[in-house]
Formats: structure tokens, sequence, C-alpha cells
């Protein structure tokens, strides 16, 4: 009688959440959960190379079982160039994000299959002191003071527009002779209307 109940609240639980998937559905599942993508091939042969993650891991539109990322790769020899690397989400063991130096290994016969070493980037990221100072400094070598510069940008600008000191640089300027009293006043007039 328990295993029956068991059963019943099991399917109840599965068509609430859109069905249990078929025995055939659950096998291809397994399947594209183990599938390495060739991975395996080219860690075994490829040539070792550092890559820089240029965007951020997102899934495969129609593949449950696969991310990507846009890589500029920086072989041993030769120019840098960008893949968009496909992995299979089984395989990834540690963050990868924008700005991020990732240990890959190239194949020697297409360069376009790349394979991340994943214990190595664990370890680099171990190195970095941790997941979160691994991706900050990621975003860091990416974005730069970027927000810090355009706070300062703006702030000065804002000094500059402040109707006030510019009414203190045409003091300053009347004084110096360089403007007439009635220039002066009439670029008063004009900031107060402004105001």
């Amino acid at each position: 009688m328990g295993f029956l109940k068991g059963m019943r609240d099991l399917k109840g639980v599965s068509d609430h959440h859109g069905g249990m998937p078929s025995v055939r559905q659950s096998f291809k599942d397994i399947g594209a959960a183990v599938d390495d993508r060739g991975e395996r091939e080219v860690l075994k042969k490829g040539i070792p190379a550092k890559a820089v993650a240029k965007g951020f891991a997102e899934p495969v539109p129609g593949d449950r079982f696969a991310m990507q990322i846009l890589l500029e790769v920086h072989p041993p020899s030769g120019a840098p160039y960008e893949v968009q690397y496909i992995f299979p989400t089984t395989r990834m063991k540690a963050a990868i994000t924008v700005g991020m130096e990732i240990p890959v290994k190239v194949h020697p016969e297409d360069p376009s299959r790349i394979a991340v070493q994943w214990d190595a980037q664990q370890a680099s990221i171990a190195a970095a002191g941790g997941d979160t100072a691994a991706v900050m400094g990621g975003l860091q070598s990416t974005y730069g003071n970027v927000a810090d510069q355009a706070m300062r940008d703006a702030q000065a600008k804002s000094q500059a527009e402040d109707p006030a000191t510019k009414l203190k640089k045409l003091g300053e300027m009347r004084d110096a002779g360089l403007i007439t009293s009635e220039e002066f006043d009439e670029k008063k007039k004009q900031l107060l209307e402004d105001f």
C-alpha cells in the first residue's frame, strides 16, 4: 500500500511540474549530460594556451546540457583570436566570467577546438583568493575604473556648471579687468534667469 501511494504522489508532483520524461528521454538526457563534446581529445592532444573571457557564460538555446562563452585565445605563437566556446555544463568545475584569464588547450589541427583546463582554473581561482576575488579581478581587468571615472567626470561637470561657481569666476574676471561691469551684470542676469 505504501509503494502505490508513493507512486500516486510522484505522479501528482510530476503532473504539477509538466510531467515526467519518458524512459527513452531519460536515457537521452543521461547521454547528453555525459557527452564531453570532444574535450577529452583536445585535453589529451592540445597545446597549452591562455584565453580571456570576453563575456559571461550563458546557456545554449535548445541545449539543456551546454553553456557558451566568447573567449579570446592567446596561443603560444600567433595572433590572438576569438572562439565561441561551447562546453558541457557537467564538466564545469570553476567560475568563468568576463575578464578572467583561463587556462585552455588548443587542438593542434583545428585551433577553433579548445578545451578549458578546469583543474588549472580551479587552482588559479584558489590562488586569487577564491571565487569572489577571481570574479572581481576579472571584472576589474575588463571594466577598470570606468564607473569611478564617470562619477568624477560628472562631479567636475556639475561643479563647472554650478551658477555660484560661474558667478564667482565672472567676478574674478571683472576684478582682473578682463570684462566690464556691464558685461558682468549682463552675464549675472543670464545666470540667474537660467537658474
